[in-house]
Protein backbone atom coordinates (compact mmCIF):
# COMPACT_ATOMS: atom_id res chain seq x y z
CA UNK A 1 0.00 0.00 0.00
CA UNK A 2 1.50 3.54 0.06
CA UNK A 3 2.79 3.97 2.81
CA UNK A 4 6.06 6.15 4.81
CA UNK A 5 9.42 5.23 4.23
CA UNK A 6 12.27 6.70 5.92
CA UNK A 7 14.01 9.84 4.51
CA UNK A 8 17.80 8.65 4.28
CA UNK A 9 16.31 5.64 2.22
CA UNK A 10 14.85 7.80 -1.03
CA UNK A 11 17.35 10.79 -1.32
CA UNK A 12 18.86 8.43 -4.48
CA UNK A 13 15.40 8.08 -5.28
CA UNK A 14 14.33 11.60 -5.45
CA UNK A 15 17.30 12.82 -6.92
CA UNK A 16 15.94 10.83 -10.24
CA UNK A 17 13.16 12.63 -9.61
CA UNK A 18 14.48 15.05 -12.29
CA UNK A 19 14.47 12.53 -15.27
CA UNK A 20 10.76 11.82 -14.56
CA UNK A 21 10.03 15.23 -14.64
CA UNK A 22 9.70 14.71 -18.38
CA UNK A 23 12.25 17.74 -19.45
CA UNK A 24 10.53 20.34 -17.17
CA UNK A 25 12.82 22.90 -15.95
CA UNK A 26 14.18 22.46 -11.87
CA UNK A 27 12.41 25.85 -11.55
CA UNK A 28 9.30 24.85 -14.04
CA UNK A 29 7.60 21.81 -12.12
CA UNK A 30 8.35 18.52 -10.58
CA UNK A 31 6.07 15.31 -10.04
CA UNK A 32 8.49 14.98 -6.54
CA UNK A 33 8.15 11.76 -7.15
CA UNK A 34 11.06 8.97 -7.90
CA UNK A 35 11.54 5.32 -9.08
CA UNK A 36 9.93 2.97 -11.36
CA UNK A 37 6.12 2.88 -12.27
CA UNK A 38 5.00 -1.01 -11.64
CA UNK A 39 4.56 -2.92 -15.45
CA UNK A 40 3.28 -6.34 -16.62
CA UNK A 41 0.06 -8.02 -15.20
CA UNK A 42 -0.81 -9.61 -11.77
CA UNK A 43 -0.88 -13.58 -11.59
CA UNK A 44 -4.19 -13.64 -12.97
CA UNK A 45 -3.36 -11.77 -15.95
CA UNK A 46 -5.31 -8.43 -14.97
CA UNK A 47 -3.39 -5.00 -15.20
CA UNK A 48 -3.05 -2.88 -12.11
CA UNK A 49 -3.80 0.73 -11.07
CA UNK A 50 -6.91 2.96 -10.23
CA UNK A 51 -8.83 4.41 -12.68
CA UNK A 52 -10.29 8.26 -12.26
CA UNK A 53 -13.20 8.16 -15.43
CA UNK A 54 -14.43 11.85 -14.84
CA UNK A 55 -11.50 13.82 -15.43
CA UNK A 56 -11.63 17.62 -17.13
CA UNK A 57 -8.42 17.86 -18.45
CA UNK A 58 -9.47 20.30 -21.36
CA UNK A 59 -11.99 22.22 -19.31
CA UNK A 60 -9.99 25.74 -19.91
CA UNK A 61 -11.61 25.30 -23.27
CA UNK A 62 -15.20 25.37 -21.69
CA UNK A 63 -17.99 27.76 -21.34
CA UNK A 64 -16.51 30.25 -24.31
CA UNK A 65 -13.00 29.70 -23.07
CA UNK A 66 -12.68 32.97 -20.89
CA UNK A 67 -13.75 31.18 -17.19
CA UNK A 68 -11.38 29.23 -16.28
CA UNK A 69 -7.79 30.21 -15.80
CA UNK A 70 -4.42 28.22 -16.48
CA UNK A 71 -3.35 25.15 -19.72
CA UNK A 72 -2.57 21.45 -18.90
CA UNK A 73 0.43 22.50 -20.83
CA UNK A 74 2.18 25.29 -23.11
CA UNK A 75 5.17 25.01 -25.39
CA UNK A 76 5.92 28.11 -24.56
CA UNK A 77 6.67 26.90 -20.76
CA UNK A 78 4.49 27.00 -17.43
CA UNK A 79 4.56 30.70 -17.06
CA UNK A 80 1.90 31.01 -20.35
CA UNK A 81 0.03 28.15 -19.06
CA UNK A 82 -0.42 29.14 -15.29
CA UNK A 83 0.49 32.73 -15.22
CA UNK A 84 -2.14 34.43 -16.93
CA UNK A 85 -4.92 34.71 -14.28
CA UNK A 86 -5.45 38.37 -13.84
CA UNK A 87 -6.16 38.73 -17.70
CA UNK A 88 -8.57 36.26 -17.29
CA UNK A 89 -10.00 36.60 -14.01
CA UNK A 90 -9.16 40.58 -13.48
CA UNK A 91 -6.21 41.70 -11.52
CA UNK A 92 -8.65 41.17 -7.74
CA UNK A 93 -10.31 38.23 -9.50
CA UNK A 94 -13.55 40.37 -9.64
CA UNK A 95 -14.23 39.60 -13.31
CA UNK A 96 -14.38 35.87 -12.05
CA UNK A 97 -18.51 35.92 -11.99
CA UNK A 98 -19.15 32.45 -13.17
CA UNK A 99 -16.85 31.11 -10.43
CA UNK A 100 -17.81 33.27 -7.91
CA UNK A 101 -21.72 32.09 -9.01
CA UNK A 102 -21.14 28.11 -8.55
CA UNK A 103 -18.88 29.24 -5.23
CA UNK A 104 -21.05 30.97 -3.52
CA UNK A 105 -24.41 31.55 -5.15
CA UNK A 106 -23.61 35.87 -5.64
CA UNK A 107 -21.95 36.45 -9.38
CA UNK A 108 -19.87 39.19 -7.06
CA UNK A 109 -16.24 38.28 -5.02
CA UNK A 110 -12.57 38.79 -5.19
CA UNK A 111 -9.57 35.94 -5.22
CA UNK A 112 -5.85 36.02 -5.33
CA UNK A 113 -4.49 35.92 -8.82
CA UNK A 114 -1.28 34.60 -8.23
CA UNK A 115 -0.15 31.96 -10.44
CA UNK A 116 3.17 31.02 -11.70
CA UNK A 117 5.46 31.53 -10.00
CA UNK A 118 4.57 31.90 -6.35
CA UNK A 119 1.23 30.08 -6.81
CA UNK A 120 0.26 32.42 -3.66
CA UNK A 121 -3.88 32.68 -5.05
CA UNK A 122 -4.38 29.29 -6.91
CA UNK A 123 -4.96 26.31 -7.31
CA UNK A 124 -6.46 25.60 -3.74
CA UNK A 125 -8.70 22.33 -3.15
CA UNK A 126 -12.15 24.28 -3.55
CA UNK A 127 -11.47 26.19 -6.63
CA UNK A 128 -14.31 26.36 -9.71
CA UNK A 129 -12.23 28.23 -12.49
CA UNK A 130 -8.50 27.51 -12.54
CA UNK A 131 -6.82 25.01 -13.58
CA UNK A 132 -5.70 22.09 -11.56
CA UNK A 133 -4.68 19.25 -14.67
CA UNK A 134 -1.37 20.73 -15.29
CA UNK A 135 0.36 17.62 -16.85
CA UNK A 136 3.23 17.66 -14.64
CA UNK A 137 0.32 16.99 -11.82
CA UNK A 138 -1.16 14.77 -13.54
CA UNK A 139 2.26 13.14 -14.17
CA UNK A 140 2.47 12.72 -10.23
CA UNK A 141 -0.78 11.01 -10.20
CA UNK A 142 0.40 8.76 -13.13
CA UNK A 143 3.78 7.80 -10.80
CA UNK A 144 1.24 7.11 -7.85
CA UNK A 145 -0.73 4.09 -9.85
CA UNK A 146 -3.05 6.05 -12.19
CA UNK A 147 -3.38 3.94 -15.07
CA UNK A 148 -6.27 4.50 -16.95
CA UNK A 149 -8.53 7.74 -17.12
CA UNK A 150 -11.45 8.77 -19.18
CA UNK A 151 -10.63 12.78 -20.52
CA UNK A 152 -14.39 13.84 -20.69
CA UNK A 153 -14.10 17.25 -23.09
CA UNK A 154 -17.27 19.00 -21.71
CA UNK A 155 -18.94 22.11 -22.88
CA UNK A 156 -22.85 23.73 -22.70
CA UNK A 157 -24.01 26.32 -25.16
CA UNK A 158 -26.39 27.99 -22.64
CA UNK A 159 -23.37 28.50 -19.41
CA UNK A 160 -21.22 29.77 -22.95
CA UNK A 161 -24.23 31.87 -23.96
CA UNK A 162 -24.47 34.22 -20.92
CA UNK A 163 -20.59 34.83 -21.05
CA UNK A 164 -20.22 38.49 -22.20
CA UNK A 165 -17.04 37.76 -23.14
CA UNK A 166 -15.49 34.20 -24.95
CA UNK A 167 -12.88 33.26 -27.25
CA UNK A 168 -14.81 30.93 -29.25
CA UNK A 169 -18.43 30.42 -30.40
CA UNK A 170 -20.53 28.60 -28.99
CA UNK A 171 -21.21 25.67 -30.90
CA UNK A 172 -20.40 22.47 -28.41
CA UNK A 173 -19.31 19.76 -31.43
CA UNK A 174 -17.03 22.79 -32.38
CA UNK A 175 -15.96 22.70 -28.73
CA UNK A 176 -15.61 18.91 -28.28
CA UNK A 177 -13.33 18.74 -31.50
CA UNK A 178 -10.73 21.78 -30.67
CA UNK A 179 -10.84 19.90 -27.51
CA UNK A 180 -9.58 16.57 -28.52
CA UNK A 181 -7.23 18.28 -30.73
CA UNK A 182 -5.61 19.82 -27.74
CA UNK A 183 -5.62 16.01 -25.89
CA UNK A 184 -3.62 14.86 -29.23
CA UNK A 185 -0.83 18.01 -28.75
CA UNK A 186 -0.86 17.00 -25.08
CA UNK A 187 0.38 13.45 -26.29
CA UNK A 188 2.85 14.88 -28.86
CA UNK A 189 4.12 16.99 -26.09
CA UNK A 190 4.96 14.03 -23.81
CA UNK A 191 6.53 12.15 -26.18
CA UNK A 192 8.68 14.97 -27.22
CA UNK A 193 9.17 15.59 -23.12
CA UNK A 194 9.97 11.61 -23.08
CA UNK A 195 12.27 11.13 -26.61
CA UNK A 196 9.80 10.87 -29.11
CA UNK A 197 6.59 9.39 -31.14
CA UNK A 198 5.61 7.00 -28.92
CA UNK A 199 7.55 7.08 -25.75
CA UNK A 200 5.67 8.91 -23.40
CA UNK A 201 3.53 7.81 -20.21
CA UNK A 202 0.34 9.59 -21.53
CA UNK A 203 -1.40 7.60 -24.41
CA UNK A 204 -4.60 8.09 -26.04
CA UNK A 205 -6.34 4.99 -26.58
CA UNK A 206 -9.85 4.07 -28.77
CA UNK A 207 -10.22 0.23 -27.52
CA UNK A 208 -9.84 -2.09 -24.70
CA UNK A 209 -7.08 -4.53 -25.97
CA UNK A 210 -4.55 -1.14 -27.39
CA UNK A 211 -5.72 0.33 -23.67
CA UNK A 212 -4.85 -2.85 -21.84
CA UNK A 213 -0.84 -2.91 -24.13
CA UNK A 214 -0.57 0.68 -22.70
CA UNK A 215 -1.37 -0.36 -19.16
CA UNK A 216 0.94 -3.16 -18.85
CA UNK A 217 3.78 -1.39 -19.86
CA UNK A 218 3.11 1.42 -17.27
CA UNK A 219 1.20 3.98 -19.23
CA UNK A 220 -1.66 5.82 -18.63
CA UNK A 221 -4.29 4.71 -20.97
CA UNK A 222 -6.36 7.92 -21.71
CA UNK A 223 -10.20 7.36 -22.95
CA UNK A 224 -11.52 9.90 -24.70
CA UNK A 225 -15.58 11.24 -23.51
CA UNK A 226 -17.47 14.02 -23.57
CA UNK A 227 -20.03 15.51 -21.09
CA UNK A 228 -21.98 18.72 -23.07
CA UNK A 229 -25.82 19.59 -23.08
CA UNK A 230 -27.11 19.37 -26.39
CA UNK A 231 -25.03 16.37 -28.19
CA UNK A 232 -24.41 16.38 -31.01
CA UNK A 233 -26.19 20.53 -31.53
CA UNK A 234 -29.17 18.37 -30.72
CA UNK A 235 -30.89 20.92 -28.55
CA UNK A 236 -34.86 21.38 -27.34
CA UNK A 237 -36.99 24.66 -28.36
CA UNK A 238 -40.16 24.58 -26.61
CA UNK A 239 -40.61 20.69 -26.87
CA UNK A 240 -39.14 20.16 -30.36
CA UNK A 241 -36.02 18.63 -31.03
CA UNK A 242 -33.44 20.11 -33.49
CA UNK A 243 -32.31 17.08 -34.61
CA UNK A 244 -33.62 14.03 -36.92
CA UNK A 245 -33.01 10.63 -36.09
CA UNK A 246 -30.87 10.46 -39.79
CA UNK A 247 -28.98 13.66 -38.26
CA UNK A 248 -28.21 11.42 -34.93
CA UNK A 249 -26.88 8.78 -36.74
CA UNK A 250 -24.43 10.78 -39.06
CA UNK A 251 -22.89 13.15 -36.16
CA UNK A 252 -22.80 9.69 -33.59
CA UNK A 253 -20.53 8.09 -36.33
CA UNK A 254 -18.34 11.07 -36.97
CA UNK A 255 -17.65 11.72 -33.43
CA UNK A 256 -16.42 7.84 -33.37
CA UNK A 257 -14.02 8.39 -35.78
CA UNK A 258 -12.25 11.62 -34.05
CA UNK A 259 -11.57 9.20 -31.25
CA UNK A 260 -14.55 9.34 -28.87
CA UNK A 261 -15.38 6.63 -27.27
CA UNK A 262 -18.31 7.37 -24.16
CA UNK A 263 -20.55 10.10 -24.01
CA UNK A 264 -23.18 11.69 -21.98
CA UNK A 265 -26.74 11.57 -22.82
CA UNK A 266 -27.57 15.05 -21.10
CA UNK A 267 -25.78 17.37 -18.68
CA UNK A 268 -27.08 20.03 -17.22
CA UNK A 269 -30.17 20.87 -19.59
CA UNK A 270 -33.14 19.16 -20.94
CA UNK A 271 -32.27 18.38 -24.59
CA UNK A 272 -34.16 16.07 -27.54
CA UNK A 273 -32.97 13.00 -25.99
CA UNK A 274 -33.86 13.01 -22.30
CA UNK A 275 -34.74 15.50 -19.40
CA UNK A 276 -31.46 16.53 -17.14
CA UNK A 277 -31.43 15.49 -13.41
CA UNK A 278 -32.24 18.56 -11.34
CA UNK A 279 -29.18 19.98 -8.96
CA UNK A 280 -29.80 21.98 -5.54
CA UNK A 281 -29.11 24.71 -4.16
CA UNK A 282 -28.32 28.03 -5.72
CA UNK A 283 -26.17 25.57 -8.44
CA UNK A 284 -29.67 23.87 -9.13
CA UNK A 285 -31.37 28.11 -9.39
CA UNK A 286 -28.83 28.99 -11.72
CA UNK A 287 -28.77 25.91 -14.03
CA UNK A 288 -32.68 26.42 -14.13
CA UNK A 289 -32.24 29.74 -15.55
CA UNK A 290 -29.72 27.75 -18.50
CA UNK A 291 -32.81 25.87 -19.25
CA UNK A 292 -34.62 28.75 -19.60
CA UNK A 293 -32.70 30.64 -21.69
CA UNK A 294 -32.04 27.38 -23.81
CA UNK A 295 -34.80 25.27 -24.06
CA UNK A 296 -37.67 28.13 -23.55
CA UNK A 297 -38.84 26.26 -20.49
CA UNK A 298 -38.06 25.91 -16.60
CA UNK A 299 -37.64 22.85 -15.66
CA UNK A 300 -40.94 20.87 -14.76
CA UNK A 301 -40.95 18.58 -11.83
CA UNK A 302 -43.07 15.93 -10.26
CA UNK A 303 -42.64 12.92 -7.84
CA UNK A 304 -39.24 10.65 -8.12
CA UNK A 305 -39.87 7.06 -8.76
CA UNK A 306 -37.92 5.96 -5.90
CA UNK A 307 -37.23 7.30 -2.28
CA UNK A 308 -34.19 9.29 -1.37
CA UNK A 309 -33.81 10.51 -5.55
CA UNK A 310 -34.64 13.96 -5.69
CA UNK A 311 -33.47 17.58 -5.57
CA UNK A 312 -35.56 20.44 -3.15
CA UNK A 313 -35.90 22.80 -5.84
CA UNK A 314 -34.55 26.67 -4.82
CA UNK A 315 -35.54 29.69 -7.09
CA UNK A 316 -34.04 33.07 -7.02
CA UNK A 317 -36.15 36.30 -6.10
CA UNK A 318 -36.72 39.15 -8.60
CA UNK A 319 -34.37 41.07 -6.63
CA UNK A 320 -31.63 38.35 -7.92
CA UNK A 321 -31.91 37.83 -11.49
CA UNK A 322 -31.80 41.46 -11.73
CA UNK A 323 -28.44 40.96 -10.25
CA UNK A 324 -27.87 37.99 -11.94
CA UNK A 325 -28.98 40.05 -15.40
CA UNK A 326 -26.77 42.85 -14.79
CA UNK A 327 -23.65 40.49 -15.02
CA UNK A 328 -25.12 38.73 -17.77
CA UNK A 329 -27.34 40.93 -19.71
CA UNK A 330 -28.53 37.90 -22.15
CA UNK A 331 -30.87 36.84 -19.04
CA UNK A 332 -32.24 40.35 -18.66
CA UNK A 333 -35.77 38.72 -20.24
CA UNK A 334 -35.87 36.04 -18.04
CA UNK A 335 -35.21 38.32 -15.19
CA UNK A 336 -38.36 40.11 -16.06
CA UNK A 337 -39.99 36.95 -15.95
CA UNK A 338 -39.57 35.54 -12.73
CA UNK A 339 -38.98 31.56 -12.35
CA UNK A 340 -41.92 29.69 -10.98
CA UNK A 341 -42.73 28.13 -7.80
CA UNK A 342 -42.25 24.83 -6.78
CA UNK A 343 -43.57 22.74 -4.45
CA UNK A 344 -41.93 21.77 -1.07
CA UNK A 345 -39.88 18.70 -0.80
CA UNK A 346 -37.56 16.23 -3.13
CA UNK A 347 -38.69 16.92 -6.99
CA UNK A 348 -37.31 15.05 -9.71
CA UNK A 349 -37.98 16.36 -13.37
CA UNK A 350 -40.79 15.44 -14.99
CA UNK A 351 -39.08 14.80 -18.49
CA UNK A 352 -37.73 11.22 -19.46
CA UNK A 353 -36.21 9.38 -22.12
CA UNK A 354 -37.76 10.64 -25.59
CA UNK A 355 -38.16 8.76 -28.68
CA UNK A 356 -35.11 10.26 -30.27
CA UNK A 357 -33.16 9.59 -26.84
CA UNK A 358 -34.29 5.69 -26.97
CA UNK A 359 -33.02 5.76 -30.83
CA UNK A 360 -30.01 7.18 -29.51
CA UNK A 361 -28.91 4.79 -26.90
CA UNK A 362 -29.94 1.60 -29.41
CA UNK A 363 -27.37 3.14 -32.02
CA UNK A 364 -24.75 3.63 -29.55
CA UNK A 365 -25.65 0.16 -28.50
CA UNK A 366 -24.83 -1.04 -32.44
CA UNK A 367 -21.97 1.42 -32.18
CA UNK A 368 -20.42 -0.38 -29.09
CA UNK A 369 -19.65 3.19 -27.32
CA UNK A 370 -19.51 3.41 -23.43
CA UNK A 371 -22.93 5.23 -22.71
CA UNK A 372 -22.52 7.28 -19.80
CA UNK A 373 -25.87 8.17 -17.51
CA UNK A 374 -25.34 10.32 -14.76
CA UNK A 375 -27.04 13.70 -15.22
CA UNK A 376 -29.79 11.68 -16.98
CA UNK A 377 -33.07 12.60 -14.99
CA UNK A 378 -34.25 9.49 -13.12
CA UNK A 379 -37.26 8.83 -15.47
CA UNK A 380 -34.73 8.80 -18.40
CA UNK A 381 -32.19 6.77 -16.13
CA UNK A 382 -34.75 4.42 -15.45
CA UNK A 383 -35.81 3.91 -19.14
CA UNK A 384 -32.00 3.53 -20.13
CA UNK A 385 -31.13 0.58 -17.75
CA UNK A 386 -34.44 -1.11 -18.55
CA UNK A 387 -33.17 -1.01 -22.40
CA UNK A 388 -29.66 -2.07 -21.18
CA UNK A 389 -30.83 -5.06 -19.20
CA UNK A 390 -32.84 -5.95 -22.05
CA UNK A 391 -29.39 -6.72 -24.73
CA UNK A 392 -26.77 -7.04 -21.52
CA UNK A 393 -25.11 -3.96 -22.25
CA UNK A 394 -23.06 -2.06 -19.34
CA UNK A 395 -23.68 1.51 -18.75
CA UNK A 396 -20.56 3.40 -17.00
CA UNK A 397 -21.28 6.24 -14.40
CA UNK A 398 -18.75 8.19 -14.07
CA UNK A 399 -19.15 10.43 -11.01
CA UNK A 400 -22.06 8.12 -8.94
CA UNK A 401 -24.28 10.50 -6.90
CA UNK A 402 -23.36 13.67 -9.13
CA UNK A 403 -26.31 14.38 -11.34
CA UNK A 404 -29.01 12.25 -9.79
CA UNK A 405 -28.64 9.73 -6.94
CA UNK A 406 -27.80 6.35 -7.66
CA UNK A 407 -30.44 3.67 -5.35
CA UNK A 408 -28.37 0.85 -3.67
CA UNK A 409 -30.63 -0.96 -5.75
CA UNK A 410 -29.89 0.22 -8.81
CA UNK A 411 -26.45 0.27 -8.51
CA UNK A 412 -26.42 -3.63 -7.78
CA UNK A 413 -28.44 -3.55 -11.44
CA UNK A 414 -25.86 -1.77 -12.81
CA UNK A 415 -23.19 -3.84 -11.60
CA UNK A 416 -24.98 -7.11 -12.89
CA UNK A 417 -25.35 -5.98 -16.25
CA UNK A 418 -21.23 -5.49 -16.24
CA UNK A 419 -21.26 -1.62 -15.51
CA UNK A 420 -18.99 0.39 -13.74
CA UNK A 421 -19.62 2.84 -10.97
CA UNK A 422 -17.28 5.27 -9.06
CA UNK A 423 -16.76 7.14 -5.42
CA UNK A 424 -16.22 10.95 -5.87
CA UNK A 425 -12.96 12.20 -3.54
CA UNK A 426 -13.32 13.01 -0.08
CA UNK A 427 -11.05 12.65 3.12
CA UNK A 428 -9.82 9.52 3.83
CA UNK A 429 -12.24 8.00 5.90
CA UNK A 430 -15.40 8.64 3.71
CA UNK A 431 -13.69 7.75 0.94
CA UNK A 432 -12.57 4.41 2.17
CA UNK A 433 -15.93 3.73 3.15
CA UNK A 434 -17.84 4.99 0.46
CA UNK A 435 -15.31 2.69 -1.81
CA UNK A 436 -15.49 -0.28 0.22
CA UNK A 437 -19.46 -0.08 -0.20
CA UNK A 438 -19.61 0.05 -3.52
CA UNK A 439 -17.06 -2.83 -4.40
CA UNK A 440 -19.97 -4.78 -1.45
CA UNK A 441 -22.71 -4.05 -3.85
CA UNK A 442 -21.04 -5.19 -6.82
CA UNK A 443 -19.76 -8.13 -4.30
CA UNK A 444 -21.29 -10.68 -7.35
CA UNK A 445 -18.83 -9.54 -9.84
CA UNK A 446 -15.90 -11.39 -9.44
CA UNK A 447 -12.67 -8.95 -9.21
CA UNK A 448 -14.93 -6.12 -8.54
CA UNK A 449 -12.88 -2.83 -8.68
CA UNK A 450 -14.67 0.80 -8.13
CA UNK A 451 -12.85 3.48 -9.45
CA UNK A 452 -12.74 7.35 -8.63
CA UNK A 453 -14.56 10.05 -10.56
CA UNK A 454 -12.89 13.28 -9.77
CA UNK A 455 -14.29 15.58 -11.86
CA UNK A 456 -11.77 17.76 -11.47
CA UNK A 457 -12.37 20.56 -14.34
CA UNK A 458 -15.81 19.89 -13.50
CA UNK A 459 -17.08 23.20 -11.43
CA UNK A 460 -16.47 20.87 -8.57
CA UNK A 461 -13.98 20.80 -5.65
CA UNK A 462 -11.22 18.88 -4.51
CA UNK A 463 -11.06 17.48 -0.68
CA UNK A 464 -9.53 19.76 1.92
CA UNK A 465 -7.10 18.74 4.76
CA UNK A 466 -8.31 16.42 6.93
CA UNK A 467 -9.61 18.17 9.75
CA UNK A 468 -7.20 16.09 12.43
CA UNK A 469 -4.32 16.79 9.99
CA UNK A 470 -2.22 19.09 11.98
CA UNK A 471 -2.73 16.59 15.33
CA UNK A 472 -1.73 12.99 12.79
CA UNK A 473 -0.28 14.49 9.84
CA UNK A 474 0.51 12.17 6.78
CA UNK A 475 4.02 11.75 6.86
CA UNK A 476 6.55 12.64 3.85
CA UNK A 477 8.00 11.15 2.54
CA UNK A 478 6.35 7.81 1.53
CA UNK A 479 6.08 4.91 -1.20
CA UNK A 480 3.64 4.13 -3.66
CA UNK A 481 1.30 1.22 -3.51
CA UNK A 482 3.91 -1.31 -5.10
CA UNK A 483 6.44 0.44 -3.12
CA UNK A 484 8.29 1.21 -6.31
CA UNK A 485 8.12 5.11 -6.36
CA UNK A 486 8.81 7.10 -3.55
CA UNK A 487 6.91 10.76 -3.16
CA UNK A 488 7.59 14.17 -0.94
CA UNK A 489 5.99 17.46 -1.05
CA UNK A 490 5.10 18.29 -4.74
CA UNK A 491 6.71 21.54 -5.65
CA UNK A 492 5.71 24.07 -8.43
CA UNK A 493 7.42 27.55 -9.25
CA UNK A 494 8.14 28.62 -5.60
CA UNK A 495 5.52 26.90 -3.91
CA UNK A 496 5.57 23.41 -2.31
CA UNK A 497 2.60 21.49 -1.45
CA UNK A 498 1.66 19.97 1.66
CA UNK A 499 -1.20 17.91 1.61
CA UNK A 500 -1.64 17.94 5.48
CA UNK A 501 -2.66 21.85 4.66
CA UNK A 502 -3.48 22.36 0.84
CA UNK A 503 -6.00 19.22 0.77
CA UNK A 504 -6.09 18.25 -3.09
CA UNK A 505 -4.92 21.77 -4.50
CA UNK A 506 -4.40 20.00 -7.51
CA UNK A 507 -4.84 16.49 -8.89
CA UNK A 508 -1.32 15.68 -8.46
CA UNK A 509 -2.05 15.47 -5.01
CA UNK A 510 -4.88 12.54 -4.99
CA UNK A 511 -1.03 10.81 -4.59
CA UNK A 512 -1.29 11.94 -0.91
CA UNK A 513 -4.92 11.23 -0.86
CA UNK A 514 -4.42 7.96 -1.68
CA UNK A 515 -1.09 7.25 0.66
CA UNK A 516 -3.48 9.08 3.80
CA UNK A 517 -6.22 6.59 3.14
CA UNK A 518 -4.20 3.38 3.11
CA UNK A 519 -2.96 4.00 6.63
CA UNK A 520 -5.93 2.20 8.18
CA UNK A 521 -7.33 -1.20 8.06
CA UNK A 522 -10.21 0.27 5.69
CA UNK A 523 -8.31 2.67 3.83
CA UNK A 524 -6.30 -0.26 2.74
CA UNK A 525 -8.94 -2.49 1.62
CA UNK A 526 -10.34 0.47 -0.04
CA UNK A 527 -6.69 1.32 -1.86
CA UNK A 528 -7.07 -2.34 -3.11
CA UNK A 529 -10.36 -1.99 -4.58
CA UNK A 530 -9.20 1.18 -6.25
CA UNK A 531 -6.65 -0.75 -7.84
CA UNK A 532 -8.30 -2.89 -9.67
CA UNK A 533 -10.34 -0.43 -11.38
CA UNK A 534 -8.35 0.04 -14.36
CA UNK A 535 -9.07 -3.66 -15.44
CA UNK A 536 -12.66 -3.40 -14.11
CA UNK A 537 -13.14 -0.54 -16.52
CA UNK A 538 -11.49 -2.98 -19.13
CA UNK A 539 -13.71 -5.43 -18.61
CA UNK A 540 -16.83 -3.35 -19.06
CA UNK A 541 -15.52 -1.29 -22.17
CA UNK A 542 -15.00 -4.84 -23.37
CA UNK A 543 -18.21 -6.13 -22.99
CA UNK A 544 -19.70 -3.24 -24.34
CA UNK A 545 -17.44 -4.31 -27.28
CA UNK A 546 -18.71 -8.22 -27.65
CA UNK A 547 -22.66 -7.06 -27.51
Amino acid sequence: MLRGVRASAVAAALAAALALASGARADDAQPGAGGHPFTGTDAHGAVRGWADVHVHITADQRAGGRVISGEPFDPAGIEQALGQDASEHGADGGLDVTGNLLRDGLPFGTHDTHGWPTFAGWPTHDTMTHQQTYYVWLQRAWLAGERLIVAQTVEDEPICRIEPVRAHACSEPAAIRQQVATLRRLQAFVDGQSGGPGRGWFRLVYGPEQARRAIERGKLAVVIGIEWSDPFGCSVDNGRPACTSAQVDRRLEAFKRLGVRSLFIAHWIDNAFAGAALEGGARGAFINTFNRLQTGRWFRTGPCPQAGEGEEVDTLTQGELQVLASFFPITQPIADEGMPSYPPGRQCNARGLTALGRHLVMRMMDSHMLIEVDHLSERARASVLRMAERRRYPLVSSHTDTGGTWTGRDLRRLYAIGGFAVARPDTARPLATRVVELARLGRRVRGVGVGLGSDTGGFAALPGPRPDAASNPLRYPFRSFDGNVVFDRQRTGERTFDFNVDGVAHYGLLADLLADMGSSRTGREAVAVLFRSAEAYLRTWRLALRR
